[in-house]
């Protein structure tokens, strides 16, 4: 085999994907919790330590995921379900606060131990979502992307890896309280062609219109919507066959685990620790809010739990999937947060970042 065919961006595609199918099977068999993403993704993210010029994956992978994704979670979408996070909105705003502002005192402590930039420490242990929160370090100019990134990506390890096996082995469900569980197809969708190239149309119409308005996720939320859409006013959203809900947490997994930060040694020994700690205890302190809640607002713990814990939403949806609870309370939990944190807490943090970074400027001069 020649180097050039080794070095191409197809054969790294290829080699990758199959590191990822390898690592879902094997947790597969093994019976470990959330295979199809956890495999990949820890697969990956170890190979990448060794062989990273043979791997390369690219985001429309992650993108093609995302989509599968938010058809699921948008078909879960009934008028009821509308009126419970209406409800819920309450519930949302506080626990949303409560939970940041946990991060903020941690982060300050982290900030303060490490010697950091208020908004590297603080950017670092918000639960925004990873890619949301480098990015806005990215934009910032006293915060350090590459801490934020390695922050972020010791808070998801630690998320996917304890709150799944939390929700399964540690909070019991009330006999009968798990959500029926319907019988999908293994490949095949079972939908109308008509109504499947309107469900395409308006799919990618409502990503056009979130990317085009900055939302975050648009590749999650616009399909998201439209199968929202057709569940509430149409005639009924598609149910994703197990082989591409399977195939969405493979593509999401290895992306995770492509990107992922942990090839800095140096960073990780000089931060592990503060960092570990501060999302134990974050994950501890939302497990607690969700078991005082959940009596109050007549909802399982686990499903509570899963909504407000740490994660990406998409991680979260994929867990809460997979235990069968309500997934629009899930997803409607996480995307408030998200939007919470980038538009109305990010505009304060670069504020304080930027008017910090003014003050250093004049000291100096």
């Amino acid at each position: 085999m020649s180097v050039n065919l080794i070095e191409s961006k197809s054969f790294r595609i290829i080699f990758t994907a199959f590191l990822a199918f390898l690592g879902g099977y094997a947790f597969d068999s093994l019976g470990i919790y959330l295979p199809w993403m956890l495999g990949p993704l820890f697969v990956v993210m170890i190979a990448k330590v060794k062989l990273r010029k043979y791997l390369y994956w690219s985001k429309t992978f992650r993108s093609t995921g995302l989509v599968i994704l938010g058809l699921q979670l948008g078909s879960s979408f009934t008028k009821q379900s509308l009126n419970e996070m209406i409800e819920y909105l309450p519930v949302m705003l506080f626990t949303t606060i409560a939970i940041i502002s946990f991060t903020v005192l941690t982060g300050w402590f982290i900030g303060k131990r490490m010697n950091l930039s208020l908004g590297t420490s603080m950017l670092g242990s918000f639960p925004g979502g990873l890619s949301q929160m480098v990015v806005l370090s990215e934009e910032m100019k006293d915060s350090d992307e590459t801490v934020v990134g390695f922050m972020q990506t010791l808070r998801v390890i630690l998320v996917i890896s304890i709150v799944p096996w939390i929700v399964t082995h540690v909070m019991s469900v009330e006999p009968g309280a798990v959500m029926a569980v319907t019988e999908r197809p293994f490949f095949l969708f079972e939908y109308d062609g008509k109504l499947a190239i309107m469900m395409l149309l308006t799919l990618l119409m409502f990503i056009f219109i979130t990317k085009r308005a900055n939302f975050p996720l648009p590749f999650l939320l616009g399909p998201l919507m439209a199968a929202a859409l057709f569940n509430l006013a149409g005639p009924g959203a598609p149910q994703i066959p197990d082989f591409w809900l399977n195939l969405s947490q493979l593509l999401i997994g290895a992306h995770l685990g492509y990107t992922l930060k942990v090839d800095n040694p140096r960073l990780f020994r000089k931060m592990f620790g503060a960092v570990f700690v501060s999302n134990v205890l974050l994950i501890g302190f939302c497990y607690y809010l969700s078991i005082q809640f959940a009596p109050t607002l007549s909802l399982q713990a686990n499903e509570l739990f899963l909504s407000m814990a740490p994660g990406g939403v998409a991680e979260m949806a994929v867990t809460a999937m997979s235990v069968h609870v309500d997934l629009s309370v899930v997803t409607s939990f996480h995307l408030f947060r998200i939007l919470f944190i980038l538009f109305f807490l990010s505009p304060i943090i670069k504020w304080l970042a930027g008017r910090n970074h003014g003050k250093q400027e004049q000291g100096q001069s």
